[in-house]
């Protein structure tokens, strides 16, 4: 979440949400309501299998075997090699189950940077266990850049391939639409080199493979020469900003807004190519979800005044706001940094769809006063022609409700996801939702099959299925 006051203001929105948080909390202490975490049961064990835990700790397994290939050739005979089920790690940023496994855990790590790029083309092959917040840099050197990056930078790039993770703009489609080819390792021990042009199905397939086909080794890209961008963050009342919000994915490069629950405002955040002279202005506050949140628990129980109370804190905090300008090379802008623990439910929903679903989002939260107060994202994502990507044949409009890390998120989740099915919304492959195959393949009507058919071919005996594709593949 971005502080949206200049530092220079005399009281600033992070000063008056400190002092509202720590005198309320002095009041009201131990007066919340707030769900309790879930418990994660994933000890070290002195001579057990070193746990793997992922980011948000919502996930964990203790894999007997775990490898680190240095190269290819390494990499296939190890696969050759393993035992049991197989899966593929990146950063562990993944808020579902695709990567748990008891038997043999690969991590492509070693096989990360610039392999080549050619600048009359402005394309480059990277190795596929590259961090995203390595790739920046690494472009930035030979004078390219990604077209678009996701709003966090920790995903491996084959991690994030693998679930069509994306960013926002009516223009730009997931990452993976920036591919332009592919190396994929499969259990048999081939290197398969892959492109539209070779092999258009399983192109199609392994652009949002979810790691059921193989593994990734190198990428290739289409970027573009380096460039600059300029992102201005604001707070804004959301009805405005939902009545212009056709207008504002029109004219802006990028366009994101995030609700805030119990509120009629919310935050626009706006980014367009730099200008000579623009400079930084204000700066992100670290602790401002920990703040709001603490607000929020401070008040929000209090019987019949609680939520509208809350409510008018939040206007009075932002009343008269500035707003922050970052300024700087794309990667840099695009990113943001993640310094508060979360869990993430996100639906895509047909574009036009997506104003109307937030609505109910909210008005759902209100009338059944859950206790959320993380704002919710909303974004846009071009359509595409990957099989099982989320926005594979229409453009759509994507939302993410989020809940604290150290709470229990599915009573929160569980009312909310009947509403993304009543739009219907397709899951985000690599975050938290209940479908299983029956009930995802109404959803992919037009390749869901393919698929199937790409995934058996490679892996016959479902070497690179674990419990939780076993549940959505129906494997």
């Amino acid at each position: 979440m971005t502080d949206t006051f200049d530092t220079s203001d005399k009281i600033s929105r992070r000063s008056l949400l400190k002092g509202m948080a720590a005198s309320a909390s002095l009041a009201l202490t131990g007066c919340g309501r707030i769900p309790p975490a879930i418990p994660l049961a994933a000890p070290f064990v002195p001579g057990q299998p070193l746990p793997w835990i992922n980011w948000a700790k919502n996930h964990s397994c203790y894999p007997t075997t775990r490898l680190i290939p240095h190269n290819e050739a390494q990499l296939v005979e190890q696969l050759n090699n393993a035992k049991g089920t197989i899966r593929a790690v990146g950063s562990s940023h993944a808020f579902s189950a695709l990567v748990p496994t008891k038997d043999t855990l690969l991590t492509t790590d070693y096989l990360s940077g610039l392999i080549r790029h050619d600048k009359l083309t402005s394309q480059a092959e990277v190795w596929a266990g590259t961090r995203l917040h390595r790739l920046g840099p690494e472009l930035e050197q030979v004078g390219l850049a990604t077209q678009n990056l996701p709003d966090m930078d920790y995903p491996s790039l084959a991690g994030a391939i693998a679930t069509s993770t994306h960013g926002t703009g009516k223009q730009f489609g997931s990452l993976s639409t920036q591919v332009t080819g592919l190396t994929l390792a499969t259990v048999d021990g081939r290197l398969l080199n892959i492109s539209a042009d070779k092999d258009p199905e399983l192109f199609s397939a392994a652009r949002n493979h979810l790691g059921a086909l193989g593994i990734l080794t190198r990428v290739r890209l289409q970027c573009q020469p380096a460039y600059n961008l300029t992102e201005v963050s604001r707070v804004e009342p959301l009805e405005q900003m939902l009545d212009e919000l056709e207008k504002r994915m029109a004219l802006n490069r990028h366009f994101e807004l995030f609700a805030l629950p119990y509120s009629p405002l919310g935050i626009s955040v706006t980014t367009n190519e730099a200008a000579p002279g623009d400079v930084n202005q204000g700066e992100e506050d670290a602790d401002a979800l920990n703040q709001l949140r603490q607000v929020f628990e401070s008040v929000a129980w209090i019987p019949g005044v609680g939520e509208p109370l809350y409510a008018w804190l939040l206007e009075k905090a932002f009343a008269g706001n500035t707003p922050v300008v970052r300024t700087g090379a794309s990667y840099k802008v695009l990113a943001h940094s993640r310094t508060t623990r979360f869990r993430e439910m996100e639906y895509s929903v047909p574009v036009a769809a997506g104003p109307a679903c937030l609505r109910k989002v909210l008005k759902t939260i209100k009338d059944a006063k859950i206790p959320a107060c993380f704002p919710i994202e909303y974004r846009h994502v071009k359509g595409d022609d990957i099989m099982l990507s989320m926005y594979q044949g229409r453009d759509s409009a994507v939302l993410s409700v989020h809940q604290f890390g150290d709470l229990d998120y599915r009573p929160f989740f569980n009312m909310i996801e009947p509403i993304f099915h009543e739009f219907d919304g397709r899951p985000h492959w690599g975050k938290i939702h209940s479908l299983d195959a029956s009930q995802l393949a109404r959803l992919y009507p037009a390749h869901w099959q393919d698929f199937q058919a790409v995934r058996e071919s490679l892996d016959p005996q479902g070497r690179l299925i674990n419990p939780h594709l076993h549940k959505i593949l129906g494997v």
